[in-house]
């Protein structure tokens, strides 16, 4: 029998043995599962020793790491194969290692296990992968797809007896974790912008306040700056310090200049040089309990705002830009602060003030003719006295 690939060892290995049910995750156990958990990736701590301010990922932990493992081990867990954070941990090194996911699953299946060569058995379990009645095929694509979602905040797979109406794609047989990834987000430069550059009001207090555009923040990563609702709602990813923390592994997941790219966007919507956006934000942080760390971005300078520093996010990027521009006001506060067209703004605003003008003056006048009238009458009713 082949050794079980799943169960992970290390010293804090004991710490790991509680339950994916156990809702949320131990504070204690947060630490072991972060030092274990990107482990094959070689994080560097030299690189994380610069830094002005440590990634602090637990609101990755609160929010979305206990979630899945909540969300995948439904039903008692009988739907997954790992039932503790140490065989997440355990599985998660043979992901990284870099292994395609035939791979870990002949590992794991002794039938596929004797497979005379690679090609094989992917045809194998490409065809068990397909057979939904085989439980045990099940809970192992269910065991794959969440760590793959724990290591990568990516939402690959569908959760089994589950609905998500979220982004997600599919890692093939033949792929490691990397490929999968690298086969999603790519660059892309199909779509022209009509402006080099993109302006200081494309903030995304000012798509919220100014173009009606809400917000819907998201914890995965597939959906970020993707509209929705008829270009009425835009997703925004907004857990930066587990982004920070890639930046510091020394065998990323992403492609190269993916997480750097992906922060700059960031910086892009929550520059720290507004006041008025860190306040909006400030609020957003605490109404939605988002990672407090999308307050620290950063500061977005001219040569930041260019599409061509995008390559990863370049098409959404000019999508929501254009759907910004196209958007008007609703409400007058909106007018107000709408300043992507300094013409049209003093133009609407000095119509505005005319006709307020020509209201007022005209109530004054009315007012003052009515009181002529009642005073004339009242002269003459005392004179007929």
């Amino acid at each position: 029998m082949p050794p079980n690939t799943f169960t992970a060892h290390s010293n804090s290995s004991a710490k790991m043995d509680v339950s994916l049910q156990t809702y949320p995750l131990p504070k204690e156990v947060e630490p072991c599962v972060l030092d274990e958990l990107w482990k094959p990736c070689r994080p560097q701590p030299d690189v994380l020793s610069l830094m002005a301010q440590k990634p602090n990922l637990r609101t990755y932990f609160s929010r979305y790491y206990s979630y899945n493992c909540l969300r995948f081990s439904r039903d008692g867990g009988i739907h997954i194969s790992i039932k503790t954070h140490s065989d997440v941990i355990g599985l998660a090194r043979s992901i990284l290692q870099d292994s395609t996911r035939a791979m870990i699953f002949a590992n794991h299946n002794l039938d596929i296990t004797n497979a005379v060569s690679n090609s094989h058995a992917t045809n194998i379990i490409n065809a068990a992968e397909k057979d939904a009645s085989n439980n045990h095929t099940t809970a192992l694509r269910t065991a794959l797809d969440l760590c793959a979602r724990l290591i990568t905040m990516c939402d690959f797979g569908h959760p089994e007896f589950g609905f998500s109406a979220r982004s997600s794609s599919h890692w093939k047989s033949h792929q490691t974790l990397r490929q999968a990834t690298a086969e999603y987000f790519h660059p892309e430069k199909k779509l022209q912008p009509d402006n080099p550059r993109l302006r200081r009001l494309f903030t995304a207090r000012h798509l919220a306040c100014i173009g009606g555009i809400r917000i819907r923040w998201t914890t995965n990563l597939m959906d970020h700056l993707l509209l929705s609702d008829d270009d009425r709602a835009v997703f925004i990813f907004h857990h930066a310090d587990f982004l920070r923390y890639q930046s510091c592994l020394a065998d990323q997941i992403f492609p190269d200049g993916f997480v750097d790219e992906t922060l700059r966007t960031l910086t892009l919507l929550f520059p720290q040089n507004d006041g008025k956006s860190r306040r909006w934000l400030v609020k957003q942080i605490s109404e939605f309990s988002l990672d407090p760390s999308l307050s620290r971005c950063g500061n977005a300078w001219a040569q930041d705002r260019r599409f061509e520093k995008f390559s990863f996010w370049h098409d959404r990027l000019v999508i929501l830009k254009q759907t910004f521009d196209d958007s008007s006001p609703r409400k007058l506060s909106q007018w107000w602060g709408d300043r992507r067209n300094s013409a049209q703004w003093y133009t609407f605003w000095v119509a505005i003030l005319v006709f307020v003008t020509t209201v007022f003056f005209g109530l004054v006048q009315s007012i003052e003719g009515a009181l002529q009238v009642y005073l004339s009458w009242k002269t003459i009713q005392q004179g007929d006295g």
